[in-house]
């Protein structure tokens, strides 16, 4: 499914973009389905929902994790063909499995996340690499204008750069290297290496940049099962329960922050 150019482009930078992977209807009925998403409540032992304070006092959400079992159509849409996965075994060069699911939300007034990689396994004190590809299925348009990632193309080769006990790079170490915009249209996807580093500004738009993040493992992996990490999640970063205090919110992770 992927060109030539496409998986050296993988090997050489870190990412790629596909364009238009959805066409208008299934884009459509993706934003509709993610909306349904965010009215969710909170739930002591399905889904994992995090949430913000906005400048002006507001609580919006922020994070939701574990949602595609509680979501048919969704999980269809998105699974049911198994496209994504067919891509992400081609770039990674073995069979796959899906390790979790994110949706992150940045509506305008959100956060953004300093700079890391998504290799979990440090700040989780795990022994094993969970993760190899991190697909982004995008919702809306996504740039530096409403909270876009910023990559750092290359150096995904060069493996753990050092970082606090959060998993933020150290700021000395995230200043010496050269970063750029990764920008989409609603219906793209976006895929790229654990090991690519990458962070968000806070949303000072009046657009969302709301995107879904399937993770993915090498089949051959010694990681954690999808059970398994859903519990490692709520036991190293819980969720918000039935009741919460605005004013203490839980972080979604150790790298988000606001300003």
């Amino acid at each position: 499914m992927l060109t030539k150019e496409q998986k050296s482009t993988w090997d050489d930078v870190g990412y790629i973009r596909i364009e238009s992977f959805l066409d208008l209807e299934s884009r459509d009925k993706l934003s509709a389905l993610v909306a349904d998403v965010s009215c969710w409540e909170t739930s002591e032992d399905k889904w994992l929902i995090w949430f913000e304070k906005t400048t002006d006092g507001r609580r919006i959400i922020s994070k939701v994790e574990n949602f595609l079992e509680f979501n048919a159509p969704l999980r269809d849409l998105l699974l049911a063909d198994h496209r994504i996965e067919s891509i992400v075994e081609e770039l990674v060069g073995e069979d796959a499995r899906m390790l979790k699911e994110l949706l992150i939300f940045k509506y305008s007034d959100s956060g953004g996340y300093r700079p890391h990689q998504d290799i979990y396994h440090i700040p989780h004190k795990l022994p094993d690499r969970m993760v190899h590809a991190i697909v982004a299925i995008g919702i809306d348009d996504s740039g530096p204008d409403n909270g876009g990632l910023f990559f750092s193309p290359g150096n995904h080769k060069k493996g753990v750069f050092p970082m606090d006990a959060g998993g933020v790079m150290y700021p000395e170490v995230a200043d010496r290297l050269a970063w750029e915009p990764v920008t989409w249209k609603a219906g793209d996807i976006f895929i790229f290496d654990d090991y690519a580093p990458h962070y968000s500004k806070p949303n000072k738009s009046e657009n969302s940049r709301r995107v879904i993040y399937l993770v993915f493992q090498r089949a051959s992996t010694g990681g954690p099962t999808r059970a398994e990490y859903n519990k490692l999640k709520r036991a190293y970063n819980p969720p918000e329960g039935k009741v919460s205090n605005i004013d203490e919110l839980k972080p979604p992770n150790g790298i988000f922050y606001r300003e």
